[in-house]
Order: structure tokens, then sequence, then C-alpha cells
């Protein structure tokens, strides 16, 4: 299994970087949740993730509950960065969500890491819900390593 199974490469842009010289903190959480997205995308094998869609079936998804960030090195345009994400833990109602960033400058040093929780929610409901057998299954295709569960 691979213990990082989402590889997302994003470059670093001239305007992600603020008037200390080095990307702003937010960028940081923007290059997660791009990520994220695509843990998401490719766990419930869809093309998007918009809120029509899901209204459209059952009104079942994700929200994000819970984000904590690690800063490590500063990073600076120009650069690629690669945010490595996998599913770390299936709840009730929620599963953890960890991610390792890297730049193609700062070679194998991680320039930041988090960790984040995600509740499954009925949207038409307002509440949350539990993980059934299907999306624990699906879930677990995404998951991080055998010391985990």
């Amino acid at each position: 299994m691979n213990n990082w199974p989402i590889n997302t490469k994003i470059p670093v842009l001239w305007g992600d970087m603020d008037d200390f010289g080095h990307v702003n903190n937010i960028i940081y959480l923007k290059w997660c949740e791009t990520s994220r997205v695509e843990l998401f995308r490719r766990v419930w094998d869809l093309k998007s993730l918009k809120m029509d869609d899901i209204m459209a079936e059952e009104g079942s998804g994700p929200i994000l509950a819970n984000f904590n960030m690690n800063y490590k090195i500063p990073v600076q345009y120009p650069d690629i960065i690669t945010v490595k994400t996998r599913v770390t833990s299936i709840g009730n109602t929620s599963f953890g969500i960890s991610h390792e960033l890297y730049s193609k400058v700062n070679g194998k040093n991680i320039v930041a890491n988090a960790e984040s929780v995600v509740v499954m929610i009925n949207y038409k409901q307002g509440k949350k819900i539990s993980i059934n057998d299907n999306n624990r299954s699906k879930l677990k295709q995404f998951f991080g390593g055998p010391d985990r569960i």
C-alpha cells in the first residue's frame, strides 16, 4: 500500500508571497485544501466536488471540522510544492487526514505538515451522519499505513 496515495503538485505563484519575502501562511492551507479535494474526488470517484451534485443525490458529503498546520521551512517563489495526503483514521462520523508538504527547492525536507478532521454530514438535514460500510471501505483504500485505524 502506498503510504501517501495522493500527491498533488502545485506551483508557487509570485502573488503567494507576502512583504516578509516568503509565501504567506494562509497559502499553505489552500495547498492542503486542493489536495484534500483531490482525495475526496478519488475516494468518491467524482469529476468535481460541487454542492449541486451532492444535493442532487442523498445530500451526504464531507465537511472540514478541524485543521492544524505546522510550518517548518519558509517557501519562496519560484518553486513547486508537492502535497502528500492520506486518510489516517476512520471513526463513526468523522475521519482524519494527514498532509506533508515538500518543495522542489528544499528537496526531501518537509516544509510543513498538517492534520485535519472531516465530518460526514447530510447537508439537507444539517446533521452529521455515520460513515456507512461503503464509505468506510472507500476511505480505507486511501489509508496511509498499517499503524493506524
